[in-house]
């Protein structure tokens, strides 16, 4: 085993380590095995700190001086991979576990591809194997909760996930559950959904009015439908991308099938377990309500209205799950973002599935909604950043002040200006209920939310309270005001007694 210092003084000068694990007192080796090809895979123990216990998965080569580098993205590390992969190889480790390679292909020819990964919590490199790119992914952070090769390797072959070629995991000594280490996909060209929506959004800005220096006194509608015109405005503006949008919602409605029948081998739906989930909301509502008075960057008025508007939801929901009847789950993407959401033609990527069979933990709590309310919360970020920058830019202001803003309705603005942050907002908000219709509502219906009454109306809001109080939470515990802004703005318009369509945009 090599030192634990070598070990800590590159995972210390690392830039890939979330701040949690930057906090570490220490990091020790547990366990080791040699890839071949100069490369040893370690797994290593986050010793103290927020995520003591957490096991990292660190590839190492000695560098020219003997010292130890990253080997992740590395063409020895790749390529030894992929032979394994195909070869369907099995490593002791130093203590008697092993690191098993599972794959279904042989691998003639495998070369380096020229790749930006940009940033990722994973590694990631671009191979060409047999003259076709893949993606080789390899997780830095080990759980059971990474179910990814897995879920490929069930789907291989259909036509909404990349196609597998294979993977490799981590089995302690003892034979406990196998932890994944990486996985070999085959690479999709293409941009997620987020790409045209951008540039259609930023394109009805100058739409709004000829001359953004002299808009006109404008109050926002409170409405559905937005001031008068704006709504005829927006439609005609969304029309190129009506059809796209129609087809990626078809798109998911054919994913959601697929991973039924793949996954859930015939077995009916089980109940999603509302009480827990309900009882799970309540008690990181709390929480958080109580956290919330020590979150100095955000206004106390704006704080106080979100969490009574929670709560209303929260009681609201009691009394609809106790008129209702069961609710069925079913398996989904699991953290579905715009991004992962390919265009052109339509596939998904990144796929965080909570679990992948009927006897797998997780199967129950999980519904094809949270995939759909999931891109809903994506759209309420896109929209509300969006618009932020816009009227910071027409301004001249930092668009965390518009955003802040943006809370109480621009109150504290003087006239002008205040009808400049108010007409980019309902715009926004108009756009993004116009998409949400398009991308997300079922087949006939232009509403994005299901309408009062329907079956899988309670269970969708109790999937879209729990998402956003957890994206609130994250905001809060990684001190991002703007983006927890973004959350209160939206927890505002929560607590109403009829789910009919919200303008989202804050009550004045």
């Amino acid at each position: 085993m090599t030192s634990d210092t070598q070990l800590h003084e590159l995972l210390r000068g690392a830039a890939w380590p979330p701040e949690d694990v930057r906090r570490a007192d220490r990091y020790a080796p547990i366990d080791e095995a040699p890839l071949g090809s100069g490369t040893t895979l370690f797994v290593v123990s986050v010793v103290g700190g927020p995520a003591h216990g957490r096991l990292l998965l660190v590839p190492v080569r000695a560098d020219g001086s003997g010292r130890l580098v990253d080997a992740q993205g590395s063409e020895g590390f790749d390529l030894a991979c992929v032979r394994l992969m195909a070869a369907g190889g099995r490593i002791r480790t130093a203590r008697g576990g092993h690191v098993d390679f599972r794959g279904g292909t042989a691998a003639g020819t495998v070369s380096p591809l020229p790749f930006a990964q940009g940033w990722s919590s994973n590694s990631l490199s671009l191979l060409d194997i047999d003259g076709r790119p893949h993606l080789h992914k390899t997780y830095r952070s080990l759980g059971a909760e990474v179910r990814e090769p897995e879920l490929l390797r069930l789907m291989d072959g259909c036509a909404h996930t990349p196609r597998w070629f294979g993977d490799y995991g981590y089995v302690p000594p003892g034979g406990a559950e196998r932890l994944a280490l990486g996985v070999v996909y085959t690479y999709t060209p293409g941009s997620g959904i987020d790409t045209p929506l951008r540039a259609n959004l930023r394109a009805l800005w100058p739409r709004l009015t000829d001359d953004p220096t002299d808009v006109r006194e404008f109050v926002p509608s409170g409405g559905a439908d937005g001031p008068v015109g704006l709504d005829d405005l927006v439609r005609d503006h969304l029309a190129p991308l009506a059809a796209p949008l129609r087809t990626a919602r078809s798109f998911l409605g054919g994913f959601h099938e697929e991973l039924r029948v793949r996954l859930g081998r015939g077995t009916p739906p089980p109940d999603y377990p509302v009480e827990r989930a309900l009882r799970a909301a309540e008690d990181r509502c709390r929480a958080l309500a109580e956290r919330a008075g020590r979150e100095a960057g955000l206004p106390a008025a704006a704080l106080d209205s979100a969490f009574d508007s929670l709560n209303r939801e929260l009681a609201l929901l009691r009394t609809a799950f106790d008129t209702a009847g069961t609710h069925p789950a079913g398996p989904c993407h699991g953290d579905l973002h715009l991004s992962h959401l390919l265009w052109d033609p339509p596939r998904l990527i990144d796929i965080s599935t909570p679990g992948t069979g009927p006897d797998a933990p997780g199967w129950a709590e999980q519904s094809p909604l949270q995939d759909l309310v999931a891109l809903g919360r994506a759209l309420e970020y896109f929209g509300a950043d969006e618009a932020a920058y816009e009227s910071a830019r027409l301004l001249g202001v930092d668009p965390t002040e518009t955003m802040l803003a943006s809370l109480d309705g621009g109150a504290g603005l003087p006239p002008r200006e205040r009808s400049v942050l108010l007409l980019v907002f309902e715009a926004a908000d108009t756009w993004r209920r116009h998409v949400a219709g398009l991308l997300l509502a079922p087949a006939g219906s232009d509403e994005d939310r299901a309408g009062p009454g329907a079956p899988d109306e309670p269970l969708r809001r109790l999937l879209y309270l729990r998402r956003l109080l957890h994206e609130l939470d994250y905001n809060f515990a990684h001190a991002r005001p703007y983006h927890a802004a973004i959350d209160l703005r939206h927890a505002m318009a929560l607590g109403l007694p009829s789910p009919l369509a919200r303008t989202l945009t804050t009550r004045t």
